[in-house]
């Protein structure tokens, strides 16, 4: 891994670790509505349904930097070429690192991230199930990042005081 390789992975980090800071705010923010019911859904406000979407985005938002950017930075440290594989194949490759702990439950949050992606208003209860499923995704998110900040700092490549606020337990 060469320099601006090692830097990129380190800034990839950095903002990852900034929007987990705004994904547990909105846990934090949301905790109250969940879970939700059809008649909650029904009566929430247009800022709680702005908030929803925040949290949602935020989500997604993180999920997507872990697999897109920060996989990819871990594959180059360990010599990987990950040009030619799914997305699943990456998850299980950074398993197999000991980078995250399960590519099936880090599959399962990316699927719910995928179906976020349509949103059919005609189907209430679909959407519903789907939100109702968000808080305890979004603790698997923050345990993830948990998890790939300690593998990095293991290898060297990112250094411990970048993270001086810890996601753990919260």
């Amino acid at each position: 891994m060469n320099d601006s390789e090692l830097l990129m992975l380190k800034k990839n980090f950095s903002a990852c670790s900034e929007r987990l800071g705004s994904l547990i705010f909105s846990m934090e923010k949301m905790a109250y509505l969940f879970p939700l019911s059809l008649d909650k859904l029904g009566d929430i406000t247009d800022e709680q349904k702005e908030s929803i979407d925040a949290y949602v985005f935020r989500y997604t938002q993180c999920l997507s930097m872990m697999q897109d950017h920060i996989f990819k930075g871990i594959a180059i440290a360990e010599q990987e070429d990950l040009s030619d594989k799914s997305n699943r194949d990456k998850s299980l490759l950074m398993e197999k690192f000991g980078a995250i702990e399960s590519a099936d439950s880090f599959g399962s949050a990316t699927v719910l991230r995928n179906k976020f992606a349509h949103v059919y208003p005609e189907e209430s209860k679909a959407q519903l199930e789907k939100l109702n499923l968000l808080p305890g995704k979004s603790e698997f998110v923050v345990d993830a990042f948990n998890h790939l900040v300690f593998y990095a700092v293991k290898k060297g490549l990112i250094e411990e005081d970048i993270f001086s606020r810890s996601f753990v337990n919260k």
